[in-house]
């Protein structure tokens, strides 16, 4: 017999791949099923109550009245090439400071020091200045000051 061409000899070969359209299928459901639902438990989940209609004056709690007092003003030393500038006073060494600094941070709540070097700082004085600052119980928070008006 001749060989047709609508005739194929050899068996189709098994599928072994797993099939993924009934996983897809399920899983799309799933989702509309969640978009469906959601909005309804989130406005099941909401409680609104209308505001009374007298406050009553409770006095304040004491971390209250402690937040509303007046925010304590900021420590500045200043590093310049000639020493170091606290409250406009220009103190010559590191020990000096430190003494300065100790006096100015012993009534604070908050030890943070702002030093502010100037431009033309060597760098040796800068970190002289940040051990003072931790030597008098601060702590140092380094700050550069950029020029108004360029030169």
């Amino acid at each position: 017999m001749a060989s047709s061409p609508f005739h194929k000899d050899d068996e189709a070969a098994p599928i072994s791949d797993v099939n993924v359209v009934p996983l897809a299928d399920v899983s799309l459901v799933l989702l509309i099923i969640l978009l469906v639902l959601s909005p309804m438990a989130a406005q099941s989940m909401l409680k609104v109550q209308a505001a009374a209609l007298k406050a009553e004056a409770v006095p304040p709690t004491p971390f209250e009245m402690m937040s509303l007092r007046d925010p304590e003003p900021v420590v500045v030393l200043g590093v310049s090439a000639h020493g170091f500038v606290i409250d406009g006073k220009l103190l010559a060494s590191a020990s000096e400071a430190v003494e300065h600094l100790k006096l100015k941070l012993s009534p604070r709540t908050d030890r943070k020091v702002f030093v502010t070097p100037e431009l033309e700082v060597a760098h040796g004085q800068v970190i002289a200045a940040l051990e003072a600052v931790q030597a008098a119980g601060g702590t140092p928070a380094l700050v550069q000051v950029v020029d108004p008006e360029p030169r």
